[in-house]
Formats: C-alpha cells, sequence, structure tokens
C-alpha cells in the first residue's frame, strides 16, 4: 500500500464497483451466529414478558441475550413462606451464565463467566423477603466494553444489596442451556436449597428492559 498506492487505488475502486454490482452492501460485520439469529427474530427488541414460572426457552437464539448490555429485570413474586427458596431466572450454567435467585427468602445473584473463581461474582442481601406478594428488581449495569459491571437488587422499592462483577460479557456454555423461570434445568448456575432451583411459590410475571 506504501509503495504502490496508485495500485491501491485500482484495487479499491474494483473492490467498491463489484461490491456494489453483487448487491453486497450494506457490510455487516457481526459474527455469523449473530446475523443467523437476528434474521430469525426479525427487528432486535427492548422489551420482553414472560409469564408464569416453569418457564424454559434456548438461552441462544430466542431469550433476549443477557451480557454486555445495560437492563432491568423485574419479576412480581407470590411466596409460599417466609424464607422461600429457589430460581427466579437463571441463563446458562455455572460453566457460563448467570442466576437470580432467594436463598431461604434472601435475594442473590451469581455470576459466573467460567468455573474460574476469579471469573465469578456473587451479590446477597441480607434481608429475607416476605410470604406472599413482591416485586422483585435486578439492575445491571456495565462499566464499558471488556470491562465490569455493577449489580443493584432491590425488592418493592427498597435497596436490598449492589457489588460488583469483574465482567459484563459471558456466553451461556452448552448447547442445550436455557433461559429458565422458576427453576434451573440442565447444568445449573448454582447450588439451590429445592431440586433445580424450583421456586417455593409462584411468578406471575417477569419483564426485562435493555436500556
Amino acid at each position: 500500500a506504501g509503495k504502490y498506492p496508485e495500485q491501491l487505488k485500482l484495487m479499491r475502486d474494483l473492490w467498491q464497483s463489484e461490491e456494489a454490482r453483487n448487491n453486497v452492501f450494506p457490510l455487516d460485520s457481526r459474527r455469523p451466529t449473530d446475523r443467523v439469529d437476528r434474521s430469525m427474530l426479525g427487528k432486535p427488541r427492548k422489551h420482553y414478558d414472560y409469564w408464569g414460572k416453569d418457564v424454559s426457552v434456548p438461552a441462544s437464539a430466542t431469550a433476549p441475550f443477557m451480557a454486555g448490555r445495560n437492563y432491568t429485570l423485574e419479576a412480581d413474586l407470590v411466596l409460599d413462606k417466609a424464607g422461600a427458596s429457589g430460581a427466579v431466572v437463571a441463563w446458562g450454567s455455572r460453566f457460563g451464565g448467570w442466576s437470580l435467585y432467594l436463598d431461604d427468602g434472601r435475594p442473590a445473584f451469581i455470576w459466573a463467566k467460567s468455573t474460574d473463581p476469579n471469573e465469578m461474582a456473587a451479590v446477597r442481601s441480607d434481608i429475607a423477603l416476605p410470604q406472599g406478594a413482591t416485586k422483585l428488581r435486578l439492575r445491571f449495569t456495565t462499566a464499558g466494553s471488556g470491562k465490569g459491571a455493577e449489580v443493584v437488587l432491590s425488592a418493592n422499592g427498597r435497596e436490598l444489596a449492589r457489588g460488583p462483577s469483574p465482567s459484563n460479557y459471558l456466553s451461556p456454555a452448552g448447547g442445550g442451556e436455557t433461559f429458565d423461570i422458576g427453576r434451573d434445568i440442565g447444568v445449573t448456575v448454582t447450588d439451590y436449597k429445592t431440586p433445580h432451583g424450583k421456586i417455593e411459590g409462584s411468578i406471575p410475571h417477569v419483564t426485562v428492559d435493555f436500556d
């Protein structure tokens, strides 16, 4: 390019003309899997609604991609008892995934980019949720590409806990992993007090909103 600038211009002009002739424009720099997913799903969405528990959708294509993005997740809970346990929402597995769950009533969030302790994080509340209806909220805010994130847990408008994550990006490990509500099927993200994280209560509604 430096030695033969005239030849470089000829090659650029040829590339431009061939690109236009073959309808290559506009160029799409996304990964092939991203292009396939987007062509299947249509225009990217910023809002998702899920109704009821025992919901599982494939983590790769049809579920919202819950990493590297700022989002707010809200879950309407109706707990069977004080000190209820189980998964509220889980995405992926312990080899790549995260879970928002209850541990004896206390909301907790665990992030696992891998099984390396340096790539894991946990944010836990010391306050347990009561029996009955509660609105649980997870706020995930990234610190920029390749950096960490801040996680904030709150319930009924009251902040319960906040903490950092060492990274803001992960990929759900395993071709069969899922985005689960009210349970954590397949390889679980963490260990739960109930089998496969089955929630002790109901989850009438979950919303996910991306910034």
